[in-house]
């Protein structure tokens, strides 16, 4: 075997069709990192002129004028080949420390657990990965820890859905809820646009306001444009926006409807005799006419206000390997009811099917399914959809120089000084 830096060729052919394929291990994303200030390499190993193990690896610049290496979603390799672990290992930690590196972190794309939509363990927890986890340990490899939230690099946790059947049998089998958003969600007006780079603008404005709403982190809009640059091939921008004039007129229909059930209930109650039951009928018919009418003074002024329509929704979708990802979404908080999320994954199922991907991946959720948890918004939606809890295998790092101590040494004190 033969321990090697890539071509960008041999990286591609390799890493791109493999059942570990991950966007986080891309040239682009290589491209993306190097103009962020990452320097990046591509590294293998050959056995009789093959490429068996790969890596996009980033080194970063720490303390004491050392270095940081991390391999996002790195290696991709066979892990329960001991003796190819064993020796990619090896020569990689040779190089890293010719390059002054005192760490390897990497994050493996290696399930651990597949469990229920529920995040029960399945199969009486015999499929879990245990050899995969073993080698790594037996090489020297330290784990973060099976952790719940997301603390480390990437996410651990993530949402799957297995495109099996075709996409009607499917939504058979969401909830009802989702069931019903999916159905009455374009009935308000409401349109979804693959968007441009002239969009950018307006997809960070609305990631931006939902970030704070839900405190987290987001990124500039200088950040994705340069993503933008390098990564255009892989993502997909949806943005659900409302026309004023569709829901304007979507509105009135609605309200004539609403009208038309509301004399029907009325004949009913003529030709009938009324009970408890239909006097709730008849209470819920006048309501719903009350509100379709408040819809539709929103609908005149919305127009009046937005005459070329409004961006209420974005979502940032990638192609990864044989998944397709929901990366980040985000809504403005005062369309909610327009429910722009379930337009957006609706277009992003449908692609995924005409693409031929194996997966949609609803990306990140924690590990914690209490309901009362602050983070099982993020979840729930999600669920909806009924696939599959993933629990990743987890972040590991390995110890390749002496400033390795002292630089845990001195996050430990930073973590003292802020409590």
């Amino acid at each position: 075997m033969i321990f090697t830096e890539l071509t960008e060729k041999e990286f591609r052919d390799f890493v791109y069709k493999h059942e570990q394929a991950s966007f986080l291990q891309t040239i682009e994303v290589m491209n993306l990192k190097k103009e962020l200030g990452s320097i990046p390499y591509l590294l293998g190993v050959k056995k009789n002129k093959k490429v068996v193990a790969a890596t996009l690896i980033l080194q970063d610049k720490s303390i004491l004028g050392h270095y940081l290496f991390y391999a996002p979603r790195g290696y991709v390799l066979d892990y329960k080949d001991k003796e190819l672990l064993k020796f990619f290992t090896d020569e990689l930690v040779k190089f890293v420390k010719k390059k002054k590196g005192f760490r390897i972190t990497i994050d493996p794309n290696i399930i651990y657990r597949m469990r229920s939509s529920d995040g029960d363990i399945l199969n009486d927890d015999k499929d879990r990965n245990d050899e995969v986890f073993n080698n790594l340990i037996e090489l020297g490899y330290k784990h973060y820890g099976f952790n719940i939230y997301n603390d480390t690099y990437q996410v651990r946790w993530e949402y799957r859905l297995r495109l099996d059947e075709d996409y009607e049998t499917k939504k058979t089998k969401f909830s009802k809820s989702t069931r019903k958003n999916l159905e009455t969600v374009y009935k308000k007006g409401l349109k979804v646009r693959i968007g441009k780079i002239e969009d950018l603008d307006s997809m960070t404005e609305i990631f931006d306001v939902t970030s704070k709403r839900k405190e987290f982190k987001s990124r500039t809009l200088d950040y994705y444009k340069k993503m933008y640059h390098h990564m255009k091939n892989l993502m997909t921008i949806y943005i659900a926006y409302l026309d004023p004039d569709i829901y304007l007129e979507d509105t009135k229909n609605l309200l004539n409807e609403a009208i038309e059930k509301d004399k029907a209930v009325d004949e009913k109650m003529k030709n009938c005799l009324v009970g408890e039951r239909l006097k709730k009928e008849k209470e819920n018919s006048t309501k719903r006419v009350e509100r379709m009418k408040e819809e539709l003074e929103k609908a005149k002024q919305f127009k009046k206000d937005n005459p070329n329509g409004k961006d209420i929704g974005a979502l940032l979708s990638l192609r990864s390997g044989n998944e397709y990802i929901t990366l980040n979404s985000g809504m403005i908080e005062e369309y909610k009811n327009f429910t722009p999320k379930y337009a957006m994954y609706d277009h992003h199922i449908i692609d995924a099917y005409k693409e031929g991907f194996e997966w949609v991946d609803f990306y990140g959720i924690t590990g914690s399914f209490d309901p009362n948890d602050k983070f099982y918004g993020m979840y729930e939606v999600k669920k909806g959809f009924n696939g599959n809890v993933v629990e990743l295998i987890g972040q590991f790092e390995l110890k390749t120089g002496f400033v390795y101590d002292i630089y845990n040494l001195g996050k430990k004190v930073k973590s003292i000084i802020k409590k």
